[in-house]
């Protein structure tokens, strides 16, 4: 009796190939290392969280919210890297379903995706206005600079979008 539910033998030496041919490929850029410099403040701050509550038995007050702010600062800088990479997380098996209508998808995506961080953009905007004269619970900066921040972020991805949809219409147009 065969075990129909078995795993297949997985190649490992072709997924090492893979690997190799990706980091061969891979470059660093000057942006990335804000990204680490960002994870590394925010993986001290995360140490320092654990250290002083479980260790020490006495937490520092401001660490779990620096920890949120650089986690939120984190995340909408490295959407824009993700971005400039083409590395978003994506649907790649509905792909096969739409042929050669595909590449209106991903713009429709590429658009829809812009109108999203439009609206995150003005939300962003909305947020510095009702929060100027608001300071951060435990930290000493007024709320406004982590909206500003992020609305920045946001600004910088959409620009980075609109550019990416540009070229990929201008593409489409010259074929």
């Amino acid at each position: 009796m065969t075990d129909t539910h078995a795993p297949p033998d997985i190649d490992f030496e072709t997924l090492a190939s893979e690997d190799d041919d990706h980091f061969k490929s891979y470059r660093i850029f000057a942006a990335d290392y804000v990204l680490i410099a960002v994870f590394a403040m925010l993986f001290g701050v995360v140490f320092l969280q654990f250290f002083t509550r479980y260790i020490l038995n006495d937490s520092v007050s401001w660490t779990e919210e620096a920890a949120r702010y650089l986690l939120i600062l984190l995340s909408f800088a490295g959407a824009i890297r993700c971005q400039v990479m083409g590395s978003n997380i994506a649907l790649e098996f509905v792909d096969k379903y739409y042929g050669r209508a595909i590449t209106f998808v991903h713009l429709f995506a590429l658009a829809a995706t812009i109108v999203l961080f439009a609206v995150l953009a003005w939300s962003a905007l909305d947020l510095i206005q009702r929060t100027a004269f608001q300071n951060m619970v435990s930290l000493p900066f007024p709320k406004y600079y982590l909206y500003a921040t992020v609305m920045g972020l946001v600004l910088v991805n959409l620009c980075v979008m609109a550019a990416q949809l540009a070229r990929r219409t201008l593409a489409i147009k010259a074929s």
